[in-house]
């Protein structure tokens, strides 16, 4: 009995429901109606919706009701249309074809009309067809050439296509339905010859009358007698009855794939391109070749119950055993083996090893209790190996046999109405609705843009057309002529360098003098260019070309005649004047003819000129300063359509908008730094190294070199990030200068700022490395080279972001750009020299800004027996400090040796002079080698004295701040014998002591770490009352101290006075040490009124050291507290 009623309680609400069973199926749609209450449940559960039925896999759901087959393992029983598996044993394919599909075996007239129209069909397959298999690669996988094949085929017959001719064509309407499937299994036959002879390289042979739809396969795939030129009867025979095995089974991956697109009501050929991709998985048509390689992998039959162990360990699988459909014996591996007796697999040694693997896991409890028997798949690859197939295309094999099946199926999907297979999922995500992240720019253009017939949602990108008129060859052309023609300028700027010491000793003026010719350059390089950009944009670039050359030219003549200082000024302004335009004449010629696609590439041709000048130009300089005679020097320019008066004006408006300034300001920046270096080599180099004329211009070959690589370096990276952005947009890479919507400030400024902060951190290092008492050589060449290529490659990027900004004027933009950079580039190199000599390299390079940063990076973790770790800031209690501090390694290097200072910035001597008093000196400190986590004296180390630990003794009712200071020892350290006087633990030795003369002259450099806390002696008083102390000392409480005094002999008074009390001459030249002290011994009575300050006095800057180092403390204190 398969048919009542199943009764089912839902104990969520404690109602019972009747389902409906029939031929023991339950519907699915039956439980919708069991619905739970809704209160307390997870909206993605879909309570509301009625109950869902969950059967991953499909394991246990059927889809539709089909009357075409049915398998019986229990009885070993398959039914075709319901007829047994023996009763069709001797039929053709057509024979099964016409039953499965039109539900009836056929008449012998049948029959013959079928395979007549099957033949035709064959015939009637396009060539292109052919053609579009045979252009791909033999050597590719079946599987592409035949959905390249089919999908050929369904081109050709676009009417077949329901969604381009008629939705409902194939439904409910047989004619058109039947003639589909002649098409499609016509035109499958005719794709596997063709791939099957086109993998193997034999010629196609096409269909013809009078052959069976497999003995044309046959042919067509080259599987025939090389002397009949006939298939094999016995082979042929043998595919026919494989093929009733296979043409049919129940819903098998392929027909269920083929279904679920049918579902849809599109044509045959989809639905078997479907299937195809599909059936080619290792889990289905794919195991037959599976199952081959897992015989391959035992090899001999000694190592079967080995691999039958890794199995049953879950380590290998046995593929073409065990089957989801069968519990028992697959019906078809009885046939199966009846077909490969007639194919005489006696000699096929992996034939053997699967008859004894089959022995061996029958006989094997594992497999019994499991129920896993062999299945069709583990001997089906046997049949088609031995016919001819290659391993590769079996699949296809099998499905030129599962078509008859996957025809059938489709066949009755489109008659009886089926629904379109829809089914549902569990949701496992958040229910809750999240908010979008903010839109990028391109998603905002799309979402504003809707899609219609003119603008669809994937727009086709339009073909390319040629933008320029001039072809690439010729692009390249006028890019390096204008290149050249701009090379004039830094040319007759930078070959002056190296022949600035002999020109200024020539005219008898300072090297501060002759710089101020390269300022009057500069400034006339940055004001000709408004003036000659704005007539270029009017009058064109040729005659702007020819006024520059006309001016340059009689500026270089004149300047060979003079020999006075006035004219050499004079007239190196006229220079600049006529060279000047030609660079931005340059980048005006460029935006012409090249796009913002290109432009990175091609700009960085256009700077050619420009870049190579500063190496040449130099080397050239170099050679007339050394060998002939002196030198001279030159600079930039731009286009348009109507002549009109030069406006400069125009070019002064640009300042002034708001995204053009910062632009102009950030290249005129880049371009003073670059000559602020420049400049300053001739002197420095020749002052620090004692370098002549041509081995100073050889030191501008460095900058040339990085200058040239810039060029390339970011032309191709700024156009790779233009196109990359493009991409990342969705929209095309357009020919053409404007930029609609496209971001095309970030497609620059992403290259350019981390070349800007290279080119500022190269600075500082040159500016540090210069700064040193002996720079090394090598290493101010590299830097100037580093200098030099982040300079030039990001002042290249910004001169193309203006010109991508102003495409429509860029020679006024351009000149508007040369007068920021040459004004501040005159300021710079005006200044350069002024300041080096007045503050030194460092100063004028900008690497003392660094100096206010503090020289502490990090806390010297301590701690006092009686004490939590101190942090900086803290109180402690004057008992807690008696006992010597626990000095902690952490973020210490452990292979160094220290030194550490402890001190009290809070004493008042005398009740009028604020002073430090040192209260512990320990060199030789290294980690503990049973303990490394503490810093304590080395024990090898007895000969080097230090001054005991005296524990902080801030007056009664007072506190005071007291510092440790921990210094890197060096290896070679020896103590300065100028601050003997300090190992005495008494006030009179320790007070006064100057810490940063103590680090100077026994070489300990700047603290590495260090930290600082109050010592509380009980109750605070008001701020600024002292105390005397135990040792005769008495202290100050206010926090704020004096830094300055400017008297000699100070008397007692009631005003407190800053001083180191002891003024200590240490000679680092010599072994000879002077100290001065407040009388003619090294005591000092208690009663002293008069103290020698000398002026500027070290204390003064060791107290405002100790007090910033405080104050840094403090804020890296409050940021931990953060």
């Amino acid at each position: 009995m398969s048919s009542g009623i199943l009764y089912v309680k839902d104990s969520r609400t404690d109602v019972q429901y009747e389902i409906p069973i029939r031929r023991n199926a339950v519907s699915a749609v039956d439980f919708k109606k069991i619905k739970g209450p809704g209160t307390g449940t997870d909206r993605a559960d879909q309570v509301a919706g009625g109950l869902r039925v969950h059967d991953p896999g499909l394991r246990n759901t059927t889809v539709v009701e089909t009357a075409i087959s049915f398998s019986d393992h229990e009885r070993s029983l398959l039914l075709f249309r319901g007829y047994s598996l023996e009763q069709l044993w001797q039929s053709d394919f057509e024979d099964v074809l016409h039953l499965l599909v039109w539900g009836s075996y056929p008449t012998v007239p049948q029959r013959n009309n079928l395979s007549h129209k099957l033949t035709e069909a064959m015939l009637a397959v396009p060539v292109d067809v052919q053609r579009t298999i045979w252009s791909l690669p033999g050597t590719s996988s079946p599987l592409p050439l035949i959905v390249a094949g089919l999908s050929a085929c369904l081109a050709s017959h676009p009417d077949m296509i329901p969604a381009s001719h008629d939705a409902n064509m194939y439904r409910n309407n047989p004619e058109d339905t039947d003639r589909a499937i002649i098409r499609t299994v016509a035109a499958y036959a005719v794709v596997f010859g063709l791939v099957n002879s086109h993998r193997k390289g034999l010629r196609f042979t096409p269909p013809s009358w009078g052959r069976s739809y497999y003995e044309n396969l046959f042919v067509m795939a080259g599987l025939v007698d090389s002397r009949t030129g006939r298939p094999d009867r016995v082979k042929l025979s043998c595919f026919r009855r494989f093929s009733i095995l296979n043409s049919d089974h129940g819903m098998a991956l392929a027909v269920f794939s083929a279904l679920a697109t049918s579902s849809s009501l599109t044509d045959p050929i989809s639905c078997l391109i479907t299937a195809i991709g599909s059936a080619w998985g290792p889990l289905h048509f794919g195991a037959t070749e599976s199952a081959k390689r897992t015989l391959r992998d035992i090899g001999e039959a000694e190592n079967i119950p080995g691999y039958i162990h890794n199995v049953k360990q879950g380590h290998v699988k046995v593929f073409g055993y065990g089957h989801r459909s069968y519990k028992g014996t697959d019906p078809r591996v009885p046939p199966i083996r009846s077909i490969l007796k007639d194919l005489d697999m006696s000699a096929d040694k992996l034939f053997k090893l699967a008859e004894r693997i089959e022995r061996a896991c029958s006989n094997d409890a594992y497999f019994k209790e499991r129920e896993l028997y062999v299945n069709g798949d583990f001997y089906g690859h046997f049949i088609f190996t031995a016919i001819g197939f290659d391993p590769e295309i079996i699949p296809a094999a099998m499905l030129a046999q599962r078509i008859m099946g996957i025809m059938a199926h489709w066949r009755e999907y489109m008659l009886t109405r089926g629904k379109l297979l829809r089914p549902s999922h569990i949701y496992t995500g958040e229910a809750e609705e999240r908010l979008l992240p903010k839109l990028n720019q391109a998603t905002l253009v799309a979402a504003n843009q809707p899609a219609t017939e003119g603008t669809p949602l994937l727009a086709e990108q339009p073909a390319k057309k040629p933008y320029s008129i001039f072809t690439p060859g010729q692009k390249r052309l006028i890019i390096l002529t204008a290149a050249l023609a701009s090379s004039f300028s830094p040319l007759s700027a930078n070959i002056y360098y190296p022949a600035l010491n002999s020109i200024a000793a020539d005219l008898h003026v300072t090297s501060s003098q002759i710089n101020l010719t390269i300022t009057t350059y500069m400034l006339c390089q940055g004001l000709a260019p408004a003036f000659m950009g704005s007539f270029a944009d009017q009058a064109g670039r040729r005659p702007a070309y020819i006024l520059c050359f006309a001016v340059y030219i009689t500026g270089n003549i004149a300047l060979a005649l003079q020999h006075s200082y006035p004219a050499l000024l004079i007239l190196r302004a006229i220079q600049s004047c006529g060279s000047s335009g030609t660079v931005a004449l340059a980048s005006a010629v460029a935006a012409d003819v090249i796009t913002s696609a290109e432009r990175g590439t091609y700009m960085g041709i256009t700077s050619l000129g420009i870049i190579l000048a500063p190496s040449v130009g130099p080397l050239v300089g170099g050679i007339l300063s050394q060998y002939l005679a002196p030198a001279t020097t030159s600079n930039t320019g731009q286009k348009s359509s109507r002549i009109a008066l030069p406006n400069p004006l125009t070019t002064l408006r640009l300042l002034s908008h708001r995204p053009t300034g910062f632009v102009l300001l950030s290249n005129g920046l880049l371009f003073a730094s670059y000559y602020a270096v420049t400049a300053g080599i001739p002197s420095q180099f020749k002052e620090t190294y004692h370098l002549n004329d041509f081995a100073i211009a050889l030191v501008f070959v460095p900058a040339g070199v990085g200058s040239l690589l810039s060029t390339t370096f970011s032309g191709l990276l700024l156009d790779w990030n233009y196109r990359r952005l493009r991409e990342q947009f969705g929209s095309p890479i357009l020919q053409a200068h404007h930029h609609g919507a496209f971001p095309i400030e970030r497609a620059r400024i992403q290259i350019c700022l981390p070349l800007t902060l290279l080119a500022a951190l190269s600075i500082l290092s040159y500016s540090a490395l210069m700064s040193l008492a002996t720079p090394t050589l090598s290493h101010a060449l590299v830097l100037i080279f580093v200098i030099s290529f982040s300079i030039t490659a990001a002042y290249n990027i910004m001169n193309i972001l203006i010109v991508d900004l102003y495409y429509s004027t860029p020679a006024t933009a351009m000149a508007a750009n040369n007068l920021v950079r040459c004004f501040l580039g005159a300021a710079a190199t005006g200044l350069v020299h002024p300041a080096m000599v007045r503050w030194g390299t460092g100063w004028t390079y900008g690497t003392q800004i660094i100096d206010p940063l503090p020289h502490y990076p990090q806390t010297l973790h301590l701690h006092y027996p009686n004490t939590p770790w101190i942090q900086p800031g803290d109180t402690l209690q004057i008992l807690d400090t008696k006992p010597l501090p626990i000095l902690s390694t952490q973020h210490l290097p452990l292979r160094q040796t220290y030194t550490i200072l402890f001190l009290d910035l809070d004493v008042l001597y005398n009740h009028t002079t604020a002073t430090v008093i040192l209260h512990w000196y320990q060199p030789d400190l290294i980690p503990y080698p049973n303990n490394t986590n503490i810093l304590l004296p080395n024990p090898q180390v007895r000969t080097r004295k230090s001054a005991p630990y005296i524990g902080p003794q801030p007056p009664t009712n007072s506190h005071h701040r007291y510092l440790y200071l921990l210094y890197t020892q060096p290896p070679n350290y020896t103590f300065p014998e100028c601050f003997e006087h300090i190992f005495p633990p008494t006030a009179e030795a320790r007070a006064g002591f100057d810490m940063k003369l103590f680090a100077d002259a026994a070489g300990l450099g700047t603290p590495v770490a260090g930290n600082w806390f109050y010592v509380r002696n009980e109750v605070d008083l008001p701020t600024g009352s002292g105390r005397r102390s135990e040792c005769g000392v008495t202290t100050s409480t206010s926090m704020s101290m004096a830094t300055t005094t400017t008297t000699t002999t100070t008397t007692t008074t009631t005003t407190t006075t800053t001083t180191s009390m002891r003024w200590v001459e240490c000679d680092f030249s010599s072994s000879s040490i002077s100290t001065s002290d407040f009388t003619t011994s090294t005591a000092i009575p208690a009663t002293t009124t008069t103290i020698h300050t000398p002026t500027n006095p070290p204390t003064e800057t060791t107290l405002a050291m100790s007090n910033n180092f405080i104050e840094e403390i403090q804020v890296q204190a409050q940021a931990r507290l953060s």
